[in-house]
């Protein structure tokens, strides 16, 4: 197995999807809306700061299925949607 095979079954296992496919995509649109607000220059530098690190939050845990917080908890919106 390559390196990159590896490195992706690490991944997967460190990081088991927990994040159901609707609401990966409701985290992707609004992380990316956050973000995108924070261009708008009405809004202060802490307040940039905020929407961009929970927008990239969002588009992280949409992107790879995996939610930090739902882990802690023991959510999981993937399986829900399986059955």
């Amino acid at each position: 197995m390559s390196i990159l095979g590896k490195t992706a079954d690490l991944l997967r296992k460190s990081f088991p999807k927990n994040v159901g496919k609707s609401e990966r995509n409701i985290r992707l649109i609004v992380g990316i809306a956050l973000v995108g607000l924070s261009f708008s220059g009405s809004i202060t530098p802490s307040q940039e700061f905020w929407l961009v690190a929970v927008g990239w939050l969002g588009v992280m845990s949409g992107i790879i299925g995996h939610c930090p917080v739902y882990g802690l908890f023991g959510k999981d919106t993937a399986k829900d949607e399986e059955g």
